[in-house]
């Protein structure tokens, strides 16, 4: 990778390598999908479970917000708050129709016409994260100041991580597709003999984000194994980079610090 050649100043160097240690101790979709691949199709049946109880909850929490509105704002600033919520329905209906699509194409391994819904996921989800955002703003701005610390409270703080909590696990059903689809069966069955090598069966990915010494090395050595396969570990790195979180810039990062920088985790 030529962009790995390029001299980066020492504390610009630290920074990146902290972003990337700071973000492998919460939810990384990639990690996890390598953890997860020898048992895949019970990891994405999990997250759409978890996907459909998160959208409940998020569906309840907007019920109870719309109270608040409806109890201290006009009927015409109620209506346009009404406007966003439709906003984020379209959003999550948009996100379960994309997935479904995604998971129907891989169970009859289809190859063709991916990216279109790949783009359209990250569409929705930029939208979802969006609409949430001017939501709790546009209630800031309807409601009286005696009402925002109910609205803070009710609202604001439980919709935030409710909302990147979703996200997380359309970011995993994604990861989890896309090794599907680019790798093969027999690399795929690779991967997860590497995976078992290093990794014990009941090693869960709670496990893995306490225990990570324990979790790279499993990565550690996939990339070894496969560093001269670019069907193998630049495509994992490729789709790490495609996701709706990652850049091109953190791939590189990854694969700096995965070449000996990571430091104490």
């Amino acid at each position: 990778m030529e962009e790995l050649g390029k001299q980066i100043p020492a504390d610009e160097k630290d920074k990146e390598i902290a972003e990337l240690k700071k973000s492998t101790k919460s939810h990384n979709p990639g990690l996890r999908a390598l953890l997860s691949i020898k048992h895949f199709a019970a990891t994405l049946e999990k997250d759409y479970s978890k996907l459909l109880e998160i959208e409940t909850e998020l569906n309840q929490l907007n019920l109870n917000a719309l109270l608040i509105i409806e109890a201290n704002s006009t009927p015409e600033e109620s209506a346009a708050w009404k406007l966003l919520i439709s906003e984020i329905d379209k959003a999550v209906i948009g996100i379960n129709a994309t997935l479904t699509s995604v998971k129907e194409k891989t169970v009859n391994k289809e190859k063709e016409g991916y990216m279109e819904f790949w783009k359209q996921l990250a569409n929705h989800v930029t939208e979802l994260r969006n609409n949430y955002r001017e939501a709790t703003n546009k209630g800031l701005e309807v409601l009286p100041e005696r009402v925002h610390p109910q609205w803070e409270k009710d609202f604001a703080t439980l919709a935030a991580p409710l909302v990147e909590s979703l996200v997380a696990h359309v970011d995993t059903c994604r990861v989890l597709l896309q090794m599907i689809e680019r790798y093969t069966p027999d690399e795929l069955n690779a991967i997860t003999q590497i995976i078992a090598q290093n990794v014990p069966l009941d090693f869960t990915y709670e496990e893995a984000v306490e225990y990570q010494n324990d979790y790279y090395k499993a990565l550690i050595n996939f990339k070894k194994e496969f560093k001269q396969e670019k069907n193998l570990w630049d495509t994992f790195l490729d789709i790490l980079a495609g996701g709706t979180h990652q850049s091109a810039s953190e791939r590189v990062m990854m694969e700096r610090w995965l070449d000996g920088e990571k430091g104490d985790l």
